[in-house]
């Protein structure tokens, strides 16, 4: 991976950048990305299929929000999210995220465009 370019093949980045998500059997479950933008702190995850749906999302975000907070106190924590990931954004905005801005970008597998939403962090109510 490492000569192919990818980012998770860098030992160095993946210990700076990227997290285990494990459940309360210590199971990996997905994983989650701290990536540093200047005074932000774009958040990435992925879960396993399985839980899609499950209630867990949000949870899981939080948890995430909480350690990027802890890893950078100062910085704004955002994702984003494709418009149409409806279950997405509800457990985003149930964590604390909220929709600050939609825009049209390359997709993440490099096909054509697609329209994003930008979220940040507020905390939860």
């Amino acid at each position: 991976m490492q000569q192919d370019g990818i980012e998770f093949g860098d030992p160095v980045l993946r210990a700076e950048q990227y997290g285990a998500i494990l459940d309360e059997r210590q199971r990996l479950i997905g994983y989650a990305q701290f990536f540093p933008m200047g005074s932000v702190t774009r958040l990435g995850l992925g879960l396993y299929p399985d839980l899609c749906g499950q209630g867990v999302g949000s949870s899981v975000v939080g948890l995430m929000a909480a350690e990027a907070l802890r890893r950078c106190p100062g910085n704004e924590i955002d994702l984003e999210v494709l418009v149409w990931n409806v279950r997405a954004i509800r457990a985003y905005e149930k964590a604390g995220f909220s929709i600050t801005d939609t825009y049209l970008r390359p997709s993440f597998s490099g096909g054509e465009p697609e329209w994003f939403h930008c979220m940040v962090y507020e905390a939860p109510r």
